[in-house]
């Protein structure tokens, strides 16, 4: 069963009583991800939940979903990137802790202070944005237009700058 939402969580409480949230979040609400969002529309839903692994150590699953609206870098037109990811992370109280945990759990570092659910699922966001968003080759929307302008200028004659530069470089100039 899954429990309304709080703004914050103490994490190793929700652990011990095997919390479950679920609910949406604004793209709007989250700052941080706006920098690298052309369009902060819709939401971000996600499920998460607090148990313990057969270790006993504090684990955090969770499921994100969103539309990103970010830039292509090849056309600078708008291109929509689905996120949809699942986390596994140990709550430690120290990177010594941390370095201890197996391969396929990453660390979540908690402290005395609640954590706040929000910024844990922006967090994820974050390092799920692709490093540089581009359309796939020949799938921008004005990828056409500029082959289209390029062979134009071929027609007219005028030397494409590359050319120009391979004959400067044999040339030895």
């Amino acid at each position: 069963m899954f429990a309304p939402t709080p703004e914050l969580v103490d994490p190793w409480r929700a652990v011990e009583a095997g919390c479950d949230y679920s609910g949406s979040l604004p793209l709007a609400r989250m700052a941080r991800l706006q920098e690298a969002l052309r369009e902060a529309l819709g939401e971000a839903s996600f499920r998460l939940s607090f148990s313990r692994d057969l270790e006993g150590r504090g684990i955090l699953r969770g499921e994100i979903d969103a539309r990103l609206v970010l830039t292509c870098q090849r056309c600078l037109e708008a291109m929509e990137v689905p996120v949809s990811l699942s986390m596994v992370l140990a709550l430690v109280s120290g990177l010594e802790e941390a370095g201890r945990l197996p391969e396929d759990l990453d660390p979540l570092l908690v402290t005395a202070e609640p954590l706040r659910l929000a910024d844990l699922i922006e967090d994820e966001l974050l390092l799920a944005l692709p490093l540089i968003p581009r359309h796939e080759p020949g799938a921008c929307p004005a990828s056409h237009v500029l082959a289209a302008k390029g062979e134009e200028r071929r027609e007219e004659g005028s030397p494409c700058p590359f050319a120009i530069l391979g004959e400067l470089r044999r040339r030895g100039d």
